[in-house]
C-alpha cells in the first residue's frame, strides 16, 4: 500500500513539473497522466524503482495486444506517443532522490518501437481541413433569430478571419479588441488563455469573405452599445439558461449572459451544430488555423510576409507554421495538381506522361541490356 502511495506522489509530483515548468496545457498533462496509468495497470502498479528492461520489452507487447472501442488495435502513432510520454515520465523519475540509482538512462530507451514502427508511426496522414466555400456555406445558413445565432455566426467568423485557437478566443474581453486597427491583443494578464501564456497580437486575415468581418464588427458593436458589456466582459459570452417547468430542466433562452465559458467545450459544440445544420462534414476549430495557411500557401510568399503569418498565429517561427501547417508539407490534392501541370521544355504533362508502345518496349529492352 505504501509503494502504491509512493507512485502516486511521483506522478503527481511529475505533472506539476509539466505544468508549473514546462507550461504544459491541461490537454498535454491528461495526455502524460493517461500514458502513466497505463503503465500502472499493465505493471499491476509495481513500484517505479522496480522498472527495467523486462517491464519496457512487457509493456510494449502488452499495449500491442490491447484493441479500442470498437475493437481495433491502437494505432502505431497512439502507441508511439504512449512510448514517447512514459520515457519523459522515467526520465524525469532517473533524476530524482531514491530513484537516480534504480532507474537507467540506458533502460527508458527500451521503451521504443523499431524504426521500422518508428517511420510509420511519424509519418503524417493527409489533414482534413474545411474548404473557405464549406465555411461561407455554414455561415450563410445560419438563421438570424436571437443573440445566440448571432454569436455564433459571430464566432466562426471570428475563428476563420483570425485562425485564433479555440481556448484564447472563449476567453477573449471585450477589451481585447481594437475595433480602429482590426487587431486583438491576446494578452494572458486580461485572462486570455493563450499556448503557454504568451501574448498575441493579431489582426484580422485578408480572407476573401467580406461577410466575415461585417458579421463579427455588428456583433462587436451590438455587445457594447446594444448589451451594455463592458471591457472586461467575454467577447464570446455563454448562452443564459432558465428553469424550466417545475424546476425539472433547463433551456436555453436565445440570449447570452456576460460569463465566460469555463472550457472550449460547449464552443466546439457549436461548431459541430452549426456544421451539421449546413449538411456540411464537420470539421473541429483548430482545423480552420490550418485552412487559413493553406489559403496563404496559394500565394508566393516573401519570407518577411512569412514572418507575419507566423506571428499572427503566435508560432515563434515560420519552420512551425509553414511546415506543420502548409508550406512544409505541400497538402496532396495540391502536390498532385502541381505535378500533374509540370512543364517540361516547351510540353505541358497533362495528367501522365505520352508513351507510345515502341516507346515503352525500347524501354524494356534498354533496361535489360544494363542489368
Amino acid at each position: 500500500m505504501e509503494k502504491s502511495f509512493q507512485n502516486e506522489v511521483m506522478k503527481k509530483q511529475f505533472l506539476i513539473y509539466l505544468k508549473e515548468v514546462k507550461g504544459f496545457s491541461q490537454d498535454s498533462l491528461n495526455a502524460y497522466e493517461r500514458a502513466v496509468l497505463l503503465w500502472q495497470e499493465c505493471t499491476e502498479n509495481k513500484d517505479f524503482t522496480t522498472f527495467g528492461k523486462q517491464q519496457a520489452r512487457n509493456f510494449k507487447s502488452w499495449i500491442k495486444n490491447r484493441t479500442n472501442r470498437k475493437g481495433e488495435c491502437l494505432s502505431l502513432t497512439y502507441i508511439y506517443n504512449v512510448l514517447r510520454r512514459l520515457k519523459g515520465f522515467f526520465d524525469w523519475l532517473s533524476m530524482q532522490p531514491n530513484y537516480k540509482s534504480k532507474i537507467s538512462q540506458i533502460v527508458i530507451e527500451h521503451l521504443s518501437l523499431s524504426k521500422k514502427e518508428t517511420r510509420i508511426a511519424i509519418q503524417p496522414n493527409k489533414r482534413e481541413i474545411p474548404s473557405i466555400e464549406e465555411v461561407i456555406k455554414v455561415i450563410e445558413a445560419i438563421q438570424i433569430k436571437n443573440d445566440v445565432d448571432k454569436r455564433d455566426r459571430a464566432l466562426i467568423c471570428f475563428t476563420l478571419l483570425t485562425g485564433a485557437r479555440i481556448s484564447a478566443i472563449i476567453s477573449l474581453p471585450i477589451l481585447a479588441f481594437d475595433i480602429d486597427t482590426l487587431t486583438v491583443d491576446q494578452n494572458p494578464k486580461n485572462g486570455v488563455k493563450t499556448k503557454f501564456s504568451k501574448r498575441i497580437v493579431t489582426t484580422f486575415f485578408p480572407i476573401d469573405y467580406a461577410p466575415a468581418l461585417k458579421h463579427f464588427l455588428e456583433w462587436y458593436t451590438y455587445l457594447k452599445q446594444v448589451k451594455g458589456f463592458n471591457g472586461k466582459e467575454p467577447i464570446f459570452p455563454m448562452s443564459r439558461v432558465e428553469n424550466g417547468n417545475q424546476n425539472i430542466n433547463y433551456y436555453n433562452t436565445g440570449e447570452v449572459d456576460p460569463s465566460f465559458w469555463q472550457n472550449s467545450g460547449s464552443a466546439r459544440s457549436i461548431f459541430q451544430k452549426r456544421f451539421l445544420d449546413a449538411d456540411v462534414p464537420y470539421y473541429h476549430p483548430h482545423t480552420f488555423r490550418h485552412l487559413v495557411v493553406k489559403e496563404f500557401a496559394k500565394t508566393r510568399l516573401t519570407e518577411e510576409e512569412k514572418k507575419a503569418i507566423s506571428q499572427n498565429l503566435g508560432h515563434e517561427n515560420t519552420g512551425t507554421t509553414f511546415g506543420s501547417y502548409g508550406y512544409g508539407h505541400i497538402q496532396e490534392d495540391r502536390q498532385i495538381d502541381i505535378i500533374k501541370n509540370i512543364k517540361v521544355g516547351d510540353k505541358e504533362i497533362e495528367g501522365k506522361l505520352q508513351f507510345s508502345q515502341a516507346d515503352i518496349q525500347a524501354l524494356a529492352k534498354a533496361i535489360k541490356e544494363t542489368s
